[in-house]
């Protein structure tokens, strides 16, 4: 397979920095270098919170001192090179301060930091997206990288053509009734989406229950190549989230009706559907895998493709119910 042809790398013309630290960072340094964009990497600094106590040692209260003046804090090893996008991974949620005056001697136009994990999320996010606004940088939140599609911001949109919500092609061999082949056309910035797709080549597709076992054992497998890193607490089930759109982009790659259409099927034909009635047939709960009514693993999955729904104009809601838009039914 040629990645720079399959991920893109002949249209993209960004210049991309990395801030990381641990795992995740790593994971999605590693799957951009290794999928074509490795000459788009202008720089890589890993910020790690003891390297700012080390150089600031008699600072007192040292992270009331950062929130207050985060400009004296950015760290004096950090390369500066110009670049067109800032990606945020995985660092520390105190250190977010450090963010908007680092995108501002870096020259960003955007910065794209992806909340994975919440542990990681940053304490001021509020804050650093105004900061990063008033400067005339574009920022995004995605939550997880992997909800990343499109984007108003042309410097993230072209990003989100090679790196975001997965998309596939696939080949069927109807004789055999197994996936014949499967080529990427999106993956996921950790690299789970094309690694899950290299299980799947000749696997069966005609048991329903099986593929979709088989994909979300692969997509949430801890001892497969570049696994799913998102937080799985069901309280924020962003790994499964992230293995439902990995499923629904297989779904549509195979020609086969997605959860997202599914649900506006059954809202077109209700007439008028109660959100949370929905919402209960829709998302499984343990013991549910044969039930193959149901069709997201995640309740975050099914809120937004409702919300896709009504900005796309196809459907609305109305004091806690969903209606087809006027002229659908």
């Amino acid at each position: 397979m040629d990645d720079a042809k399959t991920y893109g790398m002949e249209q993209v013309n960004l210049r991309i920095y990395i801030v990381y630290r641990g795992p995740f960072g790593e994971q999605v340094v590693n799957n951009l270098a290794m999928k074509g964009f490795a000459e788009k990497i202008y720089g890589v600094y890993e910020l790690k919170p003891e390297s700012i106590v080390e150089a600031h040692p008699s600072s007192e209260d040292i992270w009331s001192r950062l929130w207050e003046d985060p400009e004296r804090y950015v760290p004096a090893d950090l390369p500066i090179v110009e670049s067109d996008l800032l990606l945020v991974l995985g660092i520390h949620p105190k250190l977010g301060d450090l963010i908007p005056p680092i995108a501002r001697r870096l020259k960003v136009k955007a910065v794209l930091y992806p909340i994975d994990d919440r542990a990681m999320a940053p304490e001021a996010k509020r804050t650093i997206q105004e900061d990063l606004e008033r400067m005339g940088v574009h920022v995004e939140f995605p939550e997880p990288f992997c909800t990343l599609d499109r984007s108003v911001n042309e410097v993230v949109d072209e990003f989100a053509k090679s790196f975001g919500r997965p998309r596939f092609q696939i080949t069927l061999d109807e004789d055999k009734k197994v996936i014949r082949s499967i080529k990427v056309l999106r993956d996921t910035p950790s690299g789970t989406a094309s690694a899950v797709a290299k299980k799947l080549v000749g696997f069966p597709y005609g048991e329903r229950e099986a593929l979709l076992r088989k994909i979300y054992e692969e997509h949430h497998n801890e001892n497969a190549e570049n696994y799913c890193l998102a937080e799985m607490d069901p309280a924020c089930p962003l790994m499964q989230q992230a293995g439902d759109l990995l499923k629904d982009a297989i779904f549509e790659a195979c020609g086969w009706p997605t959860a997202k259409e599914i649900i506006l099927k059954r809202i077109v034909e209700g007439g008028e559907v109660d959100l949370e009635r929905l919402e209960e047939t829709v998302v499984w709960r343990p013991g549910d895998w044969a039930n193959v009514d149901k069709l997201c693993e995640a309740n975050r999955t099914f809120h937004l493709y409702v919300e896709e729904l009504i900005k796309e104009g196809k459907i609305i809601k109305v004091d806690g119910r969903l209606k087809p838009a006027p002229g659908r039914l």
